[in-house]
């Protein structure tokens, strides 16, 4: 298999959040959906002109690879994020997309690989059932995922996290 860089997993992944997110969300005033791996999420809330949705935008000191925002015609603000890797993911990396959805409190957290994840990640979610590890808000958790590259998709048997 051919090496491929995270980068070039950004656009697809993109453009799949933004489908998931209009799935997800009805009466939609707007989305935006962005690379966000070289600038922080206060700037880019800055640049949608967003800032008035979120009062604790200014604290959103942070890079993830991609973010999205969802502006509901009610006024309010949906945020997802996706952290990228192309090795398999791990617990570290785990913890690196827990720190990020802490301190940005979206709706939506995935960590995405197109090599999936790691035999101890697995162990110790589904073996061990320790499903407390993915959680990072109230009855929000962080959503483990293998991209598909041949249907530029994250499907549902290739999802680690549990559903409820």
């Amino acid at each position: 298999m051919t090496k491929i860089r995270e980068s070039q997993l950004y656009k697809p992944i993109r453009e799949w959040l933004v489908s998931f997110l209009k799935r997800k969300y009805r009466n939609i005033k707007g989305i935006w959906v962005d690379d966000t791996s070289k600038i922080t999420i206060d700037n880019f809330i800055l640049r949608k002109k967003l800032t008035s949705y979120i009062s604790y935008w200014s604290a959103l000191k942070v890079s993830v690879d991609i973010t999205g925002a969802v502006l509901k015609n009610d006024g309010s603000l949906h945020l997802a994020i996706v952290e990228v890797k192309t090795r398999k993911i791990n617990l570290r990396d785990l913890s690196q997309v827990i720190g990020y959805a802490k301190v940005i409190k979206p709706d939506y957290a995935f960590i995405i690989s197109p090599n999936g994840w790691s035999k101890i990640l697995k162990y110790l979610i589904l073996d061990l059932q320790r499903t407390d590890v993915l959680e990072y808000d109230s009855k929000k958790k962080i959503i483990i995922g293998k991209w598909d590259m041949v249907s530029n998709s994250l499907r549902a048997g290739d999802i680690l996290t549990p559903k409820e």
